[in-house]
């Protein structure tokens, strides 16, 4: 599955659109790598 593959399944399941679900993916990763960059574990 890729990003966009993501986006679309995201969407669909939330009811959002692609664009909002690009957005919540965003969001998504961003927290992640910002934790793990800090050093914090992610689970």
């Amino acid at each position: 599955m890729n990003k966009s593959e993501l986006i679309d399944a995201i969407a669909q399941e939330a009811g959002l659109t692609k664009a909002d679900a690009a957005k919540a993916l965003d969001a998504v990763t961003g927290a992640i790598v910002g934790a793990v960059a800090n050093g914090d574990s992610v689970s």
